[in-house]
């Protein structure tokens, strides 16, 4: 059976689990990841994984989730603290954008590896969809506070409509040379510029 852990522990192996199984899913895959070898590196016995999370995919998924959280913390801190023209802070939330994509761990994982059919098969297509409805909802949020920040109103369906094409760009790649990606991303960043302010840069 496994030991019971109060609430400071709970917290502390929590956090390990998450740790070392990212350390695993990057050199191994999530499909490759063993949650007795993540328990092994935690110093817990195999059992007590489930007090915490009920499979290797969900803890990806909440790992997934921690890693949004902070970059739409980070987006909605640009958002309040960016100076310049309109132009130069929709140029510079870009920018952001793409810089977090291309270095994102957790997303160059699950692009090296493969690994969305596979979560999609484990966790069902309801787990992404709730993915869905949070991006929506910070969309919404973003282009709300946009607004307010005294930059003309846009439309959160133009602006998760961009992002995404600019993570479609990102997941493509390592199928591109730069002499294709760089321009690509230029002329991204030009129309992102053009669609958040009406002027292009």
């Amino acid at each position: 059976m496994p030991k019971a852990f109060d609430e400071k522990e709970k917290a502390a192996i929590r956090a390990s689990l998450m740790a070392a199984g990212m350390q695993r899913f990057e050199r191994e895959g999530v499909r490759g990841a063993r949650i007795e070898d993540i328990c092994r590196d935690v110093g817990i016995a195999k059992g007590s994984f489930y007090t915490f999370f009920p499979s290797k995919e969900e803890m990806f998924m909440r790992i997934v989730e921690e890693r949004e959280a902070q970059h739409r913390t980070d987006m909605f801190e640009f958002i309040a603290t960016a100076k310049g023209t309109a132009s130069k802070r929709a140029a510079g939330f870009f920018d952001l954008i793409v810089k977090k994509m291309e270095t994102d761990p957790v997303l160059n994982l699950v692009l090296a590896h493969g690994e969305i059919p596979h979560l999609v098969r484990k966790l069902g297509p309801e787990r992404f969809a709730a993915g869905r409805r949070s991006d929506w909802d910070f969309a919404v949020e973003a282009a709300k506070q946009w607004t307010t920040a005294g930059d003309r109103r846009i439309d959160p369906k133009d602006l998760i409509g961009l992002m995404t094409i600019a993570l479609s760009v990102a997941v493509q790649r390592a199928q591109m040379t730069d002499e294709q990606y760089q321009p690509t991303v230029a002329l991204l960043r030009e129309l992102f510029v053009t669609r958040l302010t009406g002027a292009a840069k």
